[in-house]
């Protein structure tokens, strides 16, 4: 499964929330499969589950101890070497090549849409964080996804750049340190400029992306 030119790793998407029942779930799983190939993993398998607050709420007290609902959530199986280079498998079968499992809150990011939509044409000079890390976001909100997302007030275009940001965190990237946040960032931008191109999208101008 690691060598070049074996089969693509399984996507696998339950969609258990009831928020926007005819959510394009072709169109996530192509996205989820554009952001793999290009952050280097187009053989591992991954999971998305998209639900409702109640179960997003309930997971994030489990998981961070944090009672609230977020955005999406990202649960790494692998350890990493560094940011982008996973831990190789200890051995070479399939089920080891697994990447983790997401969970987006989607009747959330409809809601932060609506606030950010507001926000923005109240003509404020700042934007909110865009990307809900509670208390372990470090960083700019004019950068990377959050960035990105602070003019992008489509819940379904918001759905694709979350997935940036939680497939990064699959594969090593964090946030929780200055040094830590540059570099997810930079890589958020990269991938996003690919990543557009490819589903073509035009969540953000490249060249204002290229130059920071």
């Amino acid at each position: 499964r690691g060598t070049p030119g074996a089969p693509q790793g399984k996507i696998v998407i339950y969609d258990e929330q009831k928020t926007i029942p005819d959510l394009d779930i072709p169109r996530i799983e192509e996205t989820i499969s554009n952001i793999r190939e290009i952050i280097g993993y187009p053989t591992y398998d991954i999971t998305l589950v998209l639900v409702d607050d109640d179960q997003m709420q309930e997971t994030n007290m489990e998981t961070r101890g944090v009672n609230k609902p977020t955005d999406i959530l990202s649960f790494q199986f692998h350890e990493a070497n560094e940011p982008g280079d996973l831990v190789d498998p200890p051995v070479d079968i399939p089920d080891y090549y697994f990447l983790g499992d997401m969970m987006l809150d989607v009747p959330y990011v409809i809601r932060r849409v609506e606030e950010d939509k507001e926000f923005y044409d109240s003509g404020e000079e700042e934007m909110a964080i865009e990307v809900d890390e509670d208390e372990e976001y470090v960083g700019d909100d004019d950068r990377g996804v959050s960035g990105v997302m602070a003019t992008v007030f489509d819940p379904r275009q918001r759905i694709q750049l979350l997935l940036v940001h939680g497939m990064l965190h699959l594969v090593g990237y964090d946030h929780i340190e200055d040094d830590d946040y540059e570099a997810m960032v930079t890589k958020e931008e990269q991938v996003i400029k690919e990543l557009q191109i490819r589903m073509n999208e035009d969540w953000v101008d490249i060249i204002e992306l290229a130059s920071h």
